[in-house]
């Protein structure tokens, strides 16, 4: 007998959701005692390429996933770059934010360009705590980035974030142009 581990299951998702999809439309939703909202992402300059932030508006966000690889590629609008989760520095909880990054960039150690996989309908990842379905922790939120609000993953439970949390919605992002 063998086991599976949880990023086993997750990789054999996200190949049967990929092939399923090739361009993904990403927007963001989230959900707090008050309710849920959602929204697009907008590009912000980073350290490293680009972090999401929240925006409203029409999504020109859009991305490939590459099961071999475990890579996801940015098609619009600034083609080629690759997802990166990089460790924010002094977090506590461990906290990454989610840049958008040339692959042939070098990222922090701890950084990781494989750990964000399509889910059904949603990005999962492969990095925190056992717990849970997938054995995974931790929670996709905002994080002030040197005054600016990022999207970034926290290695902590939803109640430990006040029962907030959000995540990067995939869509048929065929009709997205750059």
């Amino acid at each position: 007998m063998f086991k599976l581990t949880s990023a086993f299951v997750i990789s054999a998702l996200a190949i049967s959701v990929a092939r399923a999809q090739d361009t993904m439309g990403l927007s963001w939703n989230s959900t707090s005692p008050y309710g849920q909202s959602t929204g697009v992402f907008t590009l912000v300059e980073s350290t490293y390429g680009y972090s999401m932030a929240f925006a409203d508006g029409t999504s020109t966000l859009s991305a490939t996933y590459d099961s071999a690889s475990q890579t996801v590629t940015q098609v619009c609008p600034q083609g080629g770059l690759i997802a990166a989760m990089i460790p924010l520095e002094g977090s506590s909880p461990s906290t990454f934010t989610i840049e958008w990054v040339d692959p042939t960039e070098i990222l922090p150690e701890g950084s990781s360009t494989t750990s964000l996989v399509p889910g059904d309908g949603a990005f999962l990842t492969t990095m925190g705590s056992p717990n849970g379905v997938f054995a995974q922790n931790g929670v996709f939120k905002q994080v002030s980035v040197d005054g600016v609000y990022v999207f970034a993953w926290a290695d902590e439970t939803f109640e430990e974030n006040q029962d907030v949390t959000a995540w990067i919605d995939i869509s048929d992002g065929s009709a997205i142009t750059c």
